[in-house]
């Protein structure tokens, strides 16, 4: 029996958010408990599968049986009329400004405001989005929590400032290089973000692609990695123990 991996349970949390979202100014009572409850059920998968978010994953049920239990024990009418969920997957190919710095509050898996939950930002393009999520569940199963969207986007706040929040308080960005981030802007956007704040860019190549100008100016290329030839995922453990270097170091230097 297929088990399914946490970036398709992800989408299934999107296709129910997003039923529940309909059924909800329609009126459809027992469509929207069902989505609710459904949504419940599946960030508690995610919670057994990706320990270091097991914490965050549970909250989020318990958001999602709260729902579905406000909505099975109202009896006025036009339910729901004003109040949709609020969503808790986005489009993680966002334009984020540059140089506009955000007051949105970033929580980490305890719910402790302002204390960063990871270490590694991972900066992707969407075409290489099952790569990114695989080489997050690698790394977060070596003990290396990361950030990655749109899966760490707080439901409700601003995507762009939630992306801005997370990269200021990386020790690092895996940049997954392929032919289409070579050419995204909003990749750019975060590698832009990123050299601003001093925060170390590790480039992981999954495909021989010339660099553009915007990449060439902004990549440090000692730092480079080749995930060649393929599939990446062979290359993960290299890139893991590449990322504990760089984070012993960085840890050494500030206890120093």
């Amino acid at each position: 029996m297929k088990m399914d991996s946490p970036l398709e349970i992800l989408d299934q949390i999107k296709a129910k958010t997003k039923a529940f979202d309909t059924a909800i100014p329609a009126g459809k009572r027992k469509d929207a408990v069902r989505s609710a409850q459904e949504c419940a059920a599946l960030f508690r998968r995610l919670a057994r599968m990706v320990p270091l978010r097991e914490h965050e994953y549970l909250k989020k049920a318990k958001e999602w049986e709260a729902k579905g239990q406000d909505i099975a024990i109202s009896d006025q009418p036009g339910i729901g009329t004003g109040r949709l969920s609020e969503p808790d997957l986005i489009n993680s190919e966002v334009l984020v400004p540059e140089g506009k710095d955000s007051g949105t509050t970033y929580r980490n898996v305890s719910g402790t405001p302002g204390v960063p939950s990871h270490e590694v930002f991972i900066s992707y393009s969407n075409p290489e989005k099952k790569i990114a999520y695989d080489l997050c569940s690698y790394l977060e199963s070596q003990g290396i929590p990361c950030w990655i969207a749109p899966r760490d986007v707080t439901p409700g706040t601003s995507f762009p400032a939630s992306i801005i929040d997370a990269i200021d308080t990386s020790k690092a960005m895996v940049l997954i290089f392929s032919k289409s981030s070579n050419n995204s802007p909003h990749v750019v956007r975060e590698l832009t973000r990123a050299v601003t704040k001093n925060v170390v860019i590790l480039p992981f190549r999954i495909e021989d692609t010339p660099l553009s100008k915007n990449m060439e100016y902004l990549i440090n290329l000692p730092h480079w990695m080749d995930a060649l030839p393929p599939p990446p995922q062979q290359h993960f453990s290299a890139l893991a123990e590449t990322l504990r270097t760089h984070l012993s170091r960085l840890q050494s230097a500030n206890s120093a």
